[in-house]
């Protein structure tokens, strides 16, 4: 990628390379805390940056009104589980101060955003797609270092190499984020094809060696949809009728909340892992955590849920009566969308999945734009399907990296994003 010489845009894919690279300590022996730390400097870094300039910075109303609705899910949540353990006190010791600090991991991600957002203005997406691609680069030199390039092919072909240098929980789903974003950029935005190609070449180099089976599945599942509502986009649009693309959302957001549904109770009536073992699935142990917190909850409209952070404490305590092979450590149920339903209940998980996928889209297809619902709905429908067997609603550098992206949506460049800094 071409870029002129900015020391501080370099100084941010160093922070950001770091960020990435030290997740799950894959390459370098820090605590699970480090990336946390990374990314509170780098909200430190460039709000002091910003008072440095000199100068009044004005945050763009259509940015501040997405940081709003991005945040009340969060926010409503953290209130609503506050007010089930004032009901009935939580059994688990530290119950709200794990809520409160996943409350706050998850508007940090937000923050982290807007702020690199509000300073660089729409070129930080290729500065952050530069730092993901190097973080993956060094995982790449690394894994052919530890054993040549047998075992590099080994790390590909093997499932016994899970959990190798390769494979970067979150480089993942953020590396396919940036294919359906430049996607969007080519179909929607009507960008050059030459202008994403190297782009989304990269990104698919990094998904097929990362190694995430969702991951794959998820985009082989939300590509379609993707046209789909392409299609439909063009079609209305020729018509003048640009708003029946909200009833096309709505009708995709209700079939699939259905099918969420249906999944919680098939986890719960077993039906999920008999279909594992008739088929020889390898659940890589998923389904021994779904079982052993069976007894938690029960599916039904009634159910009101145990509140925000329930699921990460019971594992805390019950992770050593699991007996699962290899688990050495407290560790997520791999499945947000049963923690969804355990911690929020029948009715508050329907709200807050209808929340995320339409009215979210419909408030933005309002304040920002048809072109920018679009893409918001892509991108929450793709990591919701992630959900279905992994923890990624708790991953920090992938939330604030999508965050980053749909704030990218409003078209809001800032004067900052122009500035020559050789002189500062």
């Amino acid at each position: 990628m071409k870029f002129k010489f900015n020391p501080i845009a370099i100084l941010y894919i160093l922070l950001v390379y770091l960020e990435l690279a030290t997740d799950r300590q894959h390459l370098y022996p820090v605590t699970y805390m480090t990336k946390y730390y990374i990314g509170i400097l780098i909200i430190a870094l460039f709000i002091l940056l910003l008072v440095g300039i000199g100068k009044v910075v004005i945050v763009n109303k259509k940015i501040l009104y997405l940081a709003k609705i991005l945040a009340m899910p969060t926010v409503v949540l953290f209130c609503y589980s506050f007010l089930l353990d004032v009901m009935s006190p939580v059994q688990f010791s530290g119950y709200f101060s794990r809520l409160s600090s996943m409350t706050i991991f998850g508007l940090l991600a937000i923050f982290q955003a807007m702020v690199v957002f509000q300073f660089f203005g729409k070129k930080v997406v290729d500065y952050t797609f530069t730092a993901i691609s190097l973080s993956y680069l060094t995982s790449i030199i690394v894994a052919y270092r530890q054993g040549g390039l047998s075992q590099f092919i080994l790390m590909l072909t093997d499932d016994s190499f899970n959990g190798s240098v390769l494979e970067m929980h979150e480089v993942a789903p953020i590396t396919a984020l940036f294919i359906l974003y430049y996607l969007y950029q080519y179909f929607i935005k009507e960008n050059s094809f030459s202008a994403v190609f190297r782009k989304i070449l990269i990104a698919l180099i990094i998904l097929f060696l990362s190694l995430k089976r969702i991951v794959f599945l998820s985009v082989l599942i939300i590509i379609p949809v993707f046209l789909v509502i392409y299609w439909y986009y063009k079609k209305v649009s020729k018509l003048g009728k640009e708003r029946k693309i909200l009833s096309l959302l709505n009708s995709i957001s209700l079939v699939f909340i259905a099918g969420i549904f249906f999944y919680v109770y098939s986890v719960k009536s077993g039906f999920i892992y008999t279909f594992i073992q008739e088929h020889n699935i390898n659940s890589m142990a998923r389904t021994n955590l779904w079982k052993g917190i069976d007894s938690t909850y029960v599916f039904s409209p009634t159910f009101i849920g145990l509140g925000i952070g329930f699921v990460s404490k019971w594992m805390d305590n019950n992770w050593m009566t699991l007996n699962i092979n290899g688990l050495t450590g407290s560790m997520g149920i791999h499945n947000d969308i049963l923690k969804s339903y355990i911690e929020v209940g029948f009715l508050g998980s329907f709200i807050y999945f209808y929340t995320l996928l339409y009215r979210n889209s419909k408030r933005i297809f309002v304040k920002i734009g048809h072109k920018e619902s679009f893409i918001y709905f892509v991108l929450t429908m793709f990591q919701m399907l992630i959900w279905f067997t992994d923890n990624i609603s708790i991953y920090h550098n992938f939330l604030w990296i999508l965050n980053l992206l749909l704030f990218s949506l409003t078209n809001s460049d800032t004067e900052l994003e122009n500035l020559d800094f050789k002189n500062f």
